[in-house]
C-alpha cells in the first residue's frame, strides 16, 4: 500500500465531510481535495510504477502529455479532477452541500483502491491506450470533468455564475472531443452516436436548459444527468471510452443520478417569459430523452445483472436521430417565433410550413447525401431552412449585438452538422483506392468533392521509444526444438530422403527409415542424423520444425538463438510517410502499439490525414499493407514489430506477439514474418463543411465567454 496516497484520500473525505457541518473548514477542504490530485499526477511523472493504477496506464519513456493522459485514464484520476473543482468552487461559493458531495465521491473513488501497490518494483507498466496517445487526451477530459465538477457545484449552491462556466467548459470539451475524434479514428467522423458520447450530449443539453430556466430545480437535473455520464463512462458499456473498475458505478451513481434528475426536473418550472421557458424546457425534455434512452439500460443491467447495452451508432442513429430531428426543428420555431414576437407568429409558423414542403420536395428531387436514404436528406434540407430563418429572426429581434451574434452562430452551427453529418458519419461515403507501388501517382477516377489524384510518396519504419510490460499471461515460448537442431544455414529440404511422418502424443514427427547415420533407437524407433544441403538435423523431429526449416533456416536460427526474454519490451513502431492528394502533400502516421494489443483495444492505429478545404473538407485513412489468410491475418506493422523483437534476440515476445494474431507454431511465425502483401489502402471521404463547423464553433465558444463576462 502506498501510505502517502491513503492518508490523502481519508484527508480529503474527512476534511469535505468536515465542512459540511463546519464552514470555516472549507479552505483546507479544497486544499486536501487539490493535493490528492496533484499527488496522483505526481504518481505517473515519477515513474511509480510499483503503484498498480499507475502500473495499468504509465510505462517508460513515455512524453509529459502521455503521462498526464494516464493520469486521467483511470476512474480515480477521474473523479479526483471533479472532487477538486466542485470543492474549490463550493470554498468560493460557501456551499456546504458541495463539500458534502465531494466527499462522498472521494469515497466512492477510494473503494478502487488507487493506493495498492503490486509488491514489486517493475521497470515499466503496461502503457497507455493507443487510442489515448492524442494532444486531445489532455485537455478534453479536463475540460468535461472540470466542467462536471462546477456542474454538482452550481446545484449544490444554486449558482447561475457557476452554471455558465460550467457549461463553457462542456462545449469546449464537446469541441476539442469531436475534433479528437474526426482526427483519430477512420471513419472521419466527430460523433459516433457512443453511449458516452451521448450521456456527454445530454449532460450539455440539460446545462443548456439550466441556463435558459434559471432555476435550482434545473440545475439539480443537470448535475444529476451528470453523475449519470459519470456511471455509464465508468460501467463499461462503450467501445471507445472504456474506464472500468471495480466499483459497484450503476449501483451507487446511477441510483443517485436517478434520484436527482427526478427531482430536479419536477421543480424546474419558472415564471419567466414563455419563450425562455418554451427554449428551457423543450432543451430539459430533450436531454431527458437522451439521458433515458442511455441511462435505462444501464440501470437495468445494475439492477438484475443482465447486460443490456445502451443504444449506440446505427441503432441510435435509426432510433432517435428522427426525434432529435423533429425536436431540433421544432425548437428553432420557437426561437423564430419567440424574436419575431407574438404578433408575428402566424408569418412564422407559414415561413417554417413553407419550408417543411420545400425540405419534402428537395428530399424526392435531389439527394445531397447520395449515399443516405431520403429520410436523412430531408432532415438535412429541414434543419439548414429552419437554422436560416432563425438566423434571420434573430438577427431582427430583441436583445444586444452579443446576444444576437452568440445565438445566430448556434444555429448556424446546427446547418453546419446538418451539412457535414451524413458525410462524416455515413461509411458509405469511403472510397478505397488501393496503392501497390509507392511513389506512383494514381488515378481515382472519381467526381468532385472526390481527389483526382492520390499518392503514397514514402514512409520509415521506426521504433517506438515507449518501453512497456509483457504481461505473464501472455508471453508465449515455442516449443523446445532445440534438441533437435545442430547446425544451421543452407536450404533444408527433405528432397531426396527417406523418411515417413508418424504421430506421436499428438504430433506428427519425421522419421527416417533409411539413409543418413545410425544414432540409435528411441522406443524402437530409428534415431539418424541426416546431412542435406549444409543443414544436419536429429531425427526424430517434429514435422513443424521441419517445414520451417525448409521455409527459411535463417529466421529458425534466430529463433533458437536469441533466448533474451525480458518482459520489458519496445512500446511499438511507428511508420511514418507522406501521402500526395491532388498535389498536395499531408504527412501520415500509423503505429504499431503493443499497449493495444496487452489491453485488446487494437494495436495498430491507422494514420489518418485532414485536408481541409473551403465546404469540402477531405478526410483520408492509410492503411498499411494486409492480407488475411486461413488461420489468421497478417499486417505489415505487426510483422515489422516481430522483427524489431528479433532483432534484439527477444524471440519469445517475438512469438507472443505473433501468437495473438493466429499463429500456433514455428512454421506458421516463420511465413509470418517472410509474408508480404504489396498492396496499401487509401480511404479517401469528403466531409462538406467541416472547416466552416470547426471555426463556427471556436466562434460560439468565443461569444458566449465573453457575453458571461459582460453579463451581470
Amino acid at each position: 500500500m502506498d501510505l502517502p496516497y491513503a492518508v490523502l484520500i481519508a484527508t480529503a473525505a474527512f476534511l469535505n465531510a468536515a465542512a459540511f457541518f463546519y464552514r470555516r473548514a472549507a479552505p483546507a477542504a479544497a486544499s486536501a481535495s487539490l493535493a490528492l490530485l496533484a499527488y496522483h499526477w505526481w504518481l505517473y511523472f515519477a515513474g511509480r510504477f510499483d503503484v498498480a493504477v499507475v502500473y495499468i496506464n504509465a510505462a517508460s519513456g513515455q512524453t509529459a502529455l502521455e503521462r498526464a493522459a494516464a493520469a486521467l485514464a483511470s476512474i480515480p484520476g477521474a473523479v479526483f479532477v471533479i472532487t477538486a473543482a466542485l470543492a474549490a468552487a463550493s470554498a468560493l461559493l460557501k456551499s456546504r452541500a458541495g463539500h458534502l458531495v465531494a466527499s462522498l465521491l472521494t469515497a466512492y473513488a477510494a473503494a478502487e483502491r488507487p493506493f495498492e501497490t503490486l509488491g514489486a518494483n517493475p521497470q515499466t507498466g503496461l502503457g497507455l491506450n493507443p487510442l489515448l496517445r492524442s494532444p486531445w487526451a489532455v485537455p478534453h477530459p479536463l475540460a468535461v470533468l472540470v466542467g462536471y465538477g462546477l456542474l454538482l457545484a452550481s446545484a449544490a449552491a444554486d449558482s447561475q455564475k457557476a452554471a455558465r462556466w460550467a457549461w463553457l467548459l462542456l462545449s469546449a470539451g464537446l469541441l476539442m472531443g469531436a475534433v479528437w475524434s474526426y482526427q483519430t479514428f477512420g471513419w472521419a467522423g466527430y460523433w459516433a452516436w457512443d453511449p458516452v458520447e451521448n450521456a456527454l450530449l445530454a449532460v450539455w443539453l440539460a446545462a443548456t436548459a439550466s441556463l435558459h430556466l434559471n432555476t435550482r430545480g434545473s440545475r439539480i437535473a443537470a448535475a444529476g444527468v451528470a453523475l449519470g455520464a459519470v456511471a455509464v463512462n465508468q460501467g463499461g458499456f462503450s467501445a471507445l471510452h472504456s474506464f472500468v473498475g471495480s466499483t459497484p458505478t450503476p449501483q451507487i451513481l446511477l441510483a443517485a443520478s436517478i434520484a436527482a434528475v427526478a427531482y430536479g426536473a419536477a421543480t424546474s418550472y419558472a415564471k419567466m417569459d414563455w419563450g425562455r421557458a418554451a427554449s428551457g424546457l423543450g432543451l430539459l425534455a430533450l436531454a431527458l430523452v437522451v439521458y433515458a434512452a442511455t441511462a435505462a439500460p444501464a440501470a437495468y443491467s445494475a439492477l438484475t445483472g443482465a447486460r443490456l447495452q445502451p443504444p449506440a451508432g446505427d441503432s441510435f442513429v435509426q432510433t432517435y436521430v428522427p426525434v432529435l430531428a423533429a425536436a431540433v426543428y421544432t425548437g428553432l420555431f420557437v426561437s423564430s417565433a419567440y424574436h419575431a414576437g407574438l404578433r408575428r407568429w402566424k408569418e412564422v409558423a407559414a415561413v417554417y410550413a413553407a419550408i417543411l414542403a420545400a425540405s419534402a420536395a428537395a428530399a424526392q428531387l435531389f439527394k445531397y447525401a447520395s449515399e443516405s436514404p431520403i429520410s436523412t436528406n430531408f432532415f438535412v434540407y429541414l434543419i439548414i431552412g429552419g437554422a436560416a430563418a432563425a438566423v434571420y429572426y434573430v438577427a431582427r429581434g430583441r436583445g444586444g449585438f452579443l446576444y444576437k451574434a452568440l445565438h445566430a452562430a448556434a444555429f448556424a452551427l446546427l446547418a453546419l452538422i446538418a451539412l457535414s453529418g451524413p458525410y462524416a458519419y455515413g461509411q458509405g461515403y469511403y472510397k478505397l483506392l488501393p496503392v501497390d507501388e509507392v511513389g506512383a501517382t494514381y488515378f481515382t477516377l472519381l467526381q468532385w468533392p472526390y481527389p483526382q489524384t492520390a499518392s503514397i510518396e514514402e514512409y520509415q519504419v521506426v521504433p517506438d521509444p515507449r518501453v512497456v510490460a509483457m504481461p505473464e499471461q501472455l508471453q508465449a515460448s515455442l516449443p523446445n526444438y532445440t534438441a533437435f537442431v545442430k547446425k544451421f544455414g543452407g536450404v533444408f529440404s527433405l528432397e531426396g530422403v527417406n523418411y515417413t511422418v508418424v504421430k506421436a502424443a499428438g504430433v506428427d514427427w519425421v522419421v527416417v527409415w533409411n539413409g543418413g547415420v545410425k544414432l540409435g533407437e528411441v522406443g524402437g524407433v530409428p534415431v539418424a542424423e541426416v546431412e542435406k544441403n549444409g543443414t544436419a538435423v536429429v531425427f526424430p523431429a517434429p514435422l513443424d520444425l521441419v517445414k520451417a526449416l525448409e521455409a527459411d533456416p535463417q529466421l529458425v536460427k534466430r529463433f533458437f538463438t536469441c533466448r533474451n526474454s525480458s518482459a520489458a519490451v519496445p512500446g511499438g513502431l511507428e511508420i511514418r510517410g507522406v501521402v500526395k492528394i491532388d498535389g498536395a502533400e499531408a504527412p501520415f502516421l500509423i503505429r504499431y502499439d503493443f499497449s493495444g494489443a496487452v489491453k485488446g483495444v487494437g494495436a495498430v492505429t491507422l494514420g489518418v490525414v485532414d485536408v481541409y478545404k473551403p465546404l469540402a473538407g477531405l478526410h483520408v485513412v492509410v492503411a498499411p499493407p494486409a492480407m488475411f489468410t486461413e488461420a489468421y491475418m497478417w499486417d505489415y506493422a505487426t510483422a515489422q514489430y516481430a522483427r524489431l523483437l528479433l532483432d534484439m534476440c527477444n524471440a519469445d515476445a517475438a512469438y507472443a506477439v505473433l501468437a495473438r494474431q493466429g499463429v500456433s507454431n514455428l512454421t506458421a511465425a516463420v511465413r509470418y514474418l517472410r509474408e508480404a502483401s504489396p498492396y496499401w489502402v487509401l480511404g479517401l471521404k469528403p466531409v462538406p463543411a467541416i472547416t466552416e463547423l470547426w471555426a463556427c464553433s471556436a466562434s460560439l465558444l468565443i461569444l458566449s465567454a465573453a457575453y458571461f463576462i459582460l453579463k451581470k
